[in-house]
């Protein structure tokens, strides 16, 4: 009698899935865990307020001291939504198993440090009916670290919520498609609860710091045009980019793709970027070899939301401006930053409480040299907050613009910095509404786009020459691609303001 209890208690633990990576990529006591993820959220200081429909997140998989800060952003918009005892899709890559279909772990619930997490077990019973794309399967679960880091977020943020774990290979367009009609058909039919999907990704593996920044932005600007099928057409073409060391994009490129076909049939039409940040970017990361982490969010906007939005859009470019003191805060900082990194290689560190310098921001740092330009890079969407921002564009742009060799020590006194802050990207649905000398614009087709800055409009003093040239020679795009109707075109002002020099 004894022997069969003490049989029946080993057997028993195995109903439950264990934690795989509890002491490794977060912490398994259960105070410090949570401690940790307090620290992510209170280190927050801005997030947007999306008013739309909340359907997914992307979230990274990496070791909390490496993406914990960037998966901090999706939870914590996500907590903004009043959302009770939600069903969660866990969606991501198989890293240990190669997978013919769609595996949903059926085996119990999972225990984690922070408490137990039940399955959803009438969810999965009505995938798994679909046997030629699901599979109930445990065996890729057990050693999974993906979908396993999201849980202690999902448990700081929800009270009470169950999961529907599934994992996939690298499966084609058709194949994934065909899952995501599945999926989004039962997200659909199934009342009650609200039905959210994370998708557990990284970036790109193993660049340099900059190259992944590079590669990085392309893959985001790639899934926020929101096209599933681009998606897969165009991801193989980044993946071959002669980047040194690039091993992937995405790594979970497929689970990627079945978000957004699955996110779009459920009526998303808008992905908010929260954050985007790499490896190198902690302390001791190693910036010669790097991954990226971006957190994002699946949106579907009703008429309503999207009026209000475009209000508020042009409430904030109109009021567009940065403070005097800030002003030549981030100039003193850029110039500090070339100096530093051309002179000993490295990156300055900066902390400050300022509201104005911690808000992220997309910026543009110009360099000039007795008139001529010296050197220009940006981004189109906040990824750091400004004061950061600033710092990576002006080494940048002293470094990195391949029409010009970097920027030397001995010439560092004959050049002016310029910064230029962008105000919210603004879409307009002809060349009619863009405002000479007053808008930038950014034109995107393809998977291909260009920004010409308001500055270039003195150039270019004429609409029709200055969106010709940014389609040809910016963007790569024939001249007159801004007068066909699929390609889009997005304005924004900026706050410029630079040295007396």
């Amino acid at each position: 009698m004894f022997f069969i209890f003490f049989l029946f208690f080993m057997i028993t633990p195995l109903e439950c899935r264990l934690p795989a990576v509890a002491g490794q990529f977060y912490p398994a006591d259960k105070e410090e865990l949570i401690s940790n993820i307090k620290f992510y959220f209170e280190n927050i200081k801005t997030l947007p307020h999306s008013k739309g429909e909340i359907l997914g997140i992307i979230s990274p998989h990496a070791g909390y001291i490496f993406s914990g800060q960037v998966a901090g952003y999706s939870y914590k918009f996500l907590s903004q939504y009043d959302i009770k005892n939600p069903v969660i899709v866990l969606l991501g890559q198989s890293h240990y198993y190669y997978l013919k279909k769609a595996s949903v772990y059926s085996n119990g619930n999972f225990k984690m440090p922070l408490g137990e997490i039940k399955i959803q077990k009438d969810f999965i019973e009505l995938l798994i009916k679909h046997k030629d794309y699901f599979e109930p399967s445990v065996q890729p679960h057990i050693p999974e670290h993906s979908l396993e880091v999201q849980l202690p977020f999902l448990q700081y943020i929800f009270k009470e919520f169950s999961i529907v774990p599934i994992l996939v290979s690298k499966f084609d367009y058709d194949f994934s498609l065909k899952i995501s009609q599945l999926l989004a058909e039962t997200i659909k039919n199934y009342k009650g609860r609200k039905v959210l999907i994370v998708c557990s990704t990284d970036l790109s593996h193993y660049p340099s710091y900059e190259d992944a920044k590079k590669i990085d932005n392309q893959a985001i600007e790639l899934i926020r045009q929101y096209d599933p099928k681009k998606y897969f057409e165009e991801l193989p073409k980044l993946e071959k980019t002669k980047i040194s060391n690039l091993h992937c994009v995405f790594c979970a490129d497929t689970a990627v793709g079945i978000t957004l076909a699955t996110t779009k049939l459920l009526g998303g039409n808008y992905i908010e970027i929260l954050n985007y940040s790499n490896s190198g970017d902690v302390k001791f990361g190693d910036k010669s070899r790097v991954v990226g982490y971006l957190a994002a969010a699946f949106i579907k906007e009703t008429k309503d939301t999207k009026k209000e939005k475009e209000t508020m859009k042009e409430e904030t470019q109109a009021e567009f401006k940065i403070s005097l003191e800030s002003q030549k805060i981030l100039l003193s900082l850029a110039r500090q930053a070339i100096k530093e990194y051309i002179s000993r290689g490295k990156i300055i560190e900066y902390k400050t409480d300022n509201k104005e310098l911690i808000t992220p921001q997309a910026v543009f740092v110009t360099l000039t040299k007795k008139g001529q330009l010296r050197g220009c890079i940006g981004t189109t969407f906040p990824q750091y907050p400004l004061y950061q921002a600033v710092i990576n564009m002006a080494i940048a742009a002293a470094t990195e613009d391949p029409r010009f060799p970097q920027v030397t020590l001995e010439e560092l006194d004959d050049i002016k910095i310029e910064i230029s802050v962008l105000s919210p990207l603004k879409r307009v649905f002809s060349h009619k509404e863009i405002k000479e000398k007053v808008h930038g614009v950014v034109v995107r087709s393809g998977g291909k786009s260009g920004l010409f800055l308001p500055q270039v409009w003195e150039q270019l003093p004429k609409k029709e020459q200055f969106l010709s040239e940014l389609c040809w020679g910016k963007a790569g795009l024939p001249p007159n691609a801004w007068q066909d109707p699929k390609t889009e075109l997005y304005v924004f002002t900026v706050f410029a303001f630079e040295e007396h020099k």
